[in-house]
């Protein structure tokens, strides 16, 4: 049986680019350093952010803004089904319950309206997910949190480079 593989996408890595990993790999930080805070600049500066902050994963970023966020035993977190296992299981890390909010057929994006029908006084905090580049309604989601007091953190590995009305969607705001 022939094995077949669908690519996660096309990546543009030039010869410029893997000369930079050989360089970082020849220094003397691999995993931190000057290189690390290079990028954490550009990032901040590209999304129009005070700050950026670098993590090994998205996955890593997530449980470290439910971390800080203050999710804990007992707390609720809505986010929606339609995205990688790491928008519910950073919840699960820092011991929060997931409640899954249906998703809007039209953008496949969590649906404000169905945020608001899972609210209970459990909940803590919101992760939109900008499914496949598209931001969520940040407006709506952001007046929803405001109501109740809940805190967004956005999940926005799908979006580098996406504005939502003329803005950067890529500031993982806490």
């Amino acid at each position: 049986m022939r094995e077949s593989y669908l690519p996660y996408g096309n990546l543009w890595i030039d010869n410029e680019d893997i000369q930079e990993v050989i360089n970082v790999l020849k220094s003397d930080f691999i995993t931190t350093g000057p290189k690390i805070q290079e990028f954490e600049n550009i990032v901040a500066k590209y999304v129009g952010a005070k700050y950026a902050v670098a993590f090994s994963s998205g996955t890593a970023a997530l449980h470290g803004a439910c971390f800080v966020a203050g999710i804990g035993e007992g707390d609720e977190v809505i986010t929606t089904p339609i995205t990688f296992a790491a928008s519910a299981n950073c919840v699960r890390y820092v011991g929060g319950n997931v409640v899954f909010a249906d998703i809007d057929e039209q953008t496949y994006n969590i649906d404000p309206k169905e945020i608001e029908k899972n609210i209970t006084k459990r909940t803590k905090a919101i992760i939109p997910v900008h499914f496949t580049g598209q931001p969520v309604d940040l407006d709506a989601i952001h007046a929803i949190a405001k109501k109740h007091n809940l805190i967004v953190i956005e999940d926005a590995a799908h979006a580098l480079g996406a504005t939502y009305k003329g803005k950067k969607s890529v500031q993982l705001a806490i």
